[in-house]
């Protein structure tokens, strides 16, 4: 009888120390966090922005140009939610950013230990004017004009003269 009690009297211990060491381990566990990511990586991201992206007129008339910050929350489906500027520009380009960033797709959602968790994350979207070739502004396109033209008086500049000779 006694052995019988010295043996559950060690199991108990044993079990004791067991539960000890499951319950310290999973406190000192550190948390296994995964960020959202837009479906097919950061690149895919860059190539939607840049085919989405509709510069606004005004905004490329007055020749605007730099970065919108946009915040936005990446929900435990992987919508967006809760979109608005937190550096902007223009009224024309913070509302191009903003509709930008609501007509993307689903994310692939941000996890905490395996669960989905609501991420609130930042996006910066450059606009960049850039000079293509052939794009003629029309305004300096009108002024050549009427350089040109033959019949404005431009009594500033000599304009070179040409003789016609009759045969």
């Amino acid at each position: 009888m006694e052995g019988k009690m010295q043996r559950m009297f060690f199991m108990r211990r044993l079990l004791i120390v067991l539960f000890s060491l499951f319950f310290c381990v999973g406190t000192w566990a550190e948390d296994v966090i995964v960020m959202p990511e837009y479906p097919g990586g950061e690149k895919a991201l860059q190539k939607f922005l840049e085919e989405n992206l509709v510069y606004p007129t005004a905004a490329r008339k007055m020749e605007l140009s730099g970065e919108v910050v946009v915040e936005f929350t990446v929900e435990r489906g992987g919508a967006i939610s809760g979109v608005n500027v937190i550096k902007g520009l223009s009224t024309e380009l913070d509302q191009e950013a903003l509709r930008v960033v609501r007509s993307m797709s689903r994310w692939k959602p941000g996890t905490k230990n395996g669960v989905p968790v609501r991420v609130k994350m930042t996006l910066p979207i450059n606009f960049k004017l850039r000079k293509v070739e052939g794009f003629r502004d029309e305004s300096k396109e009108t002024t050549l004009k009427k350089a040109r033209n033959p019949f404005t008086k431009n009594r500033n500049k000599k304009s070179p003269k040409k003789e016609f000779v009759n045969k």
